[in-house]
This record gives structure tokens, sequence and C-alpha cells, in this order.
């Protein structure tokens, strides 16, 4: 009865990254699903990884970073709420709980990385960016 089409577009050069598996996919999970009930059954949703040199976080310039991006054709964020959007109980439908977001940023955050969305009637980006670590340092990037 859906009929949202996932695309996948994947960079395979990408090495592994040390993370919480677990948690990232949570975090994906919860953006997609917002992305679902925003296409309200019908639409794409593309799930795109790239990397990124010389990407700055905060104060911390690394030397590559994971980009991942999860794009919706939805409707877009109303821009009253898009600057709040990763603040709880901020949710653009009635039913919504406005958790998924934070819960998402919380999780980018512990990674040391950074969550961005930009939104517009048709096309909705949420850009999770994730330092790789670095060899030769201690847990830092």
């Amino acid at each position: 009865e859906n009929k949202i089409s996932f695309h996948r577009d994947y960079d395979p050069s990408i090495p592994e990254i040390e993370c919480d598996g677990e948690q990232l996919i949570q975090a994906i999970l919860n953006i997609v699903r917002n992305a679902m009930q925003a296409l309200g059954g019908e639409g794409w949703i593309t799930l795109r990884s790239r990397t990124l040199r010389q990407f700055t976080i905060g104060k911390k310039r690394h030397r590559l970073v994971l980009r991942i991006d999860i794009e919706d054709q939805g409707p877009g964020i109303p821009p009253d709420i898009l600057e709040n959007i990763f603040l709880p109980m901020i949710s653009g439908r009635a039913e919504g709980t406005g958790l998924g977001l934070s819960i998402s940023q919380s999780i980018v955050t512990q990674h040391e990385g950074l969550i961005e969305c930009s939104s517009v009637p048709g096309s909705t980006v949420f850009s999770l960016y994730l330092p790789f670590r670095e060899e030769g340092t201690n847990n830092e990037n």
C-alpha cells in the first residue's frame, strides 16, 4: 500500500568509521521515519554517503569526514519551526512527540559530529557529518 521508494547512493570507497553502529542506525531511522510520515505514503527517499576533506565541525578541522544525507521529496518543514526542529517537543505534526530529531542530534553529537537540515517544498535534506578517527591519535580527530 505504501508507494515510497528508497534510492541508495553509497560511495563504496568509504573506509570503516569507528562508531556505535546501533546508535547511528537509530539516529538515521528516526530521520527516515519522519521522511516517510512527511511523504504520506507516496514519494521517494534517498540515502547518500560521501566523504569530505578538510571539514570543520565546531571549532575543529577534520582531515576526513563522512557525510550521510537523507533526502525526501515531501512538502518541506515549515519555515517557522525549521530553526528549532532539533529541540525536544518541536514537531510539525499534531501527533508527533518532537523527540526523534532531538535524539538523532544527541547521538551524532556524542560521535563528535554535526547534523544539519535544509528544507524547501519538494526537497528536505538532513546531513549527518561524522569525523573519521585519524591514525596516530588517541580517540581525537
